[in-house]
């Protein structure tokens, strides 16, 4: 009788540490989701990372004494909206990303 006991408590932890490691919160399907969070991580850091090494670059050409007149003009029309006397405006539709034309 102590056998069938001893084995059938054998079966259930053997059946406990199975579950566990498939499907509880430290198992293989925990492990898939953590693989595949961890792939959409590294490429978000890295295109932070392209957008950081862009900044620099733009930050290397207003060194000053080193300006950049064109990036000068391009984030002056871009940011603060400036436009050259005679040019013509188009905004798309949704009133952004606006386009000048001579």
């Amino acid at each position: 009788m102590t056998s069938k006991w001893a084995a059938g408590a054998m079966s259930l932890t053997v059946a406990y540490f199975a579950y566990h490691a498939f499907a509880g919160q430290q198992g293989l399907g925990a492990w898939t989701d953590k693989q595949a969070e961890l792939a959409k991580k590294k490429a978000h850091l890295t295109r932070l990372e392209a957008e950081n090494a862009a900044l620099q670059k733009d930050i290397a050409r207003l060194i000053p004494g080193q300006v950049d007149p064109d990036l000068v003009e391009f984030l002056a029309r871009r940011d603060l909206g400036f436009v050259y006397p005679g040019e013509l405006v188009l905004l798309d539709s949704a009133g952004n990303n606006a386009e000048m034309h001579n």
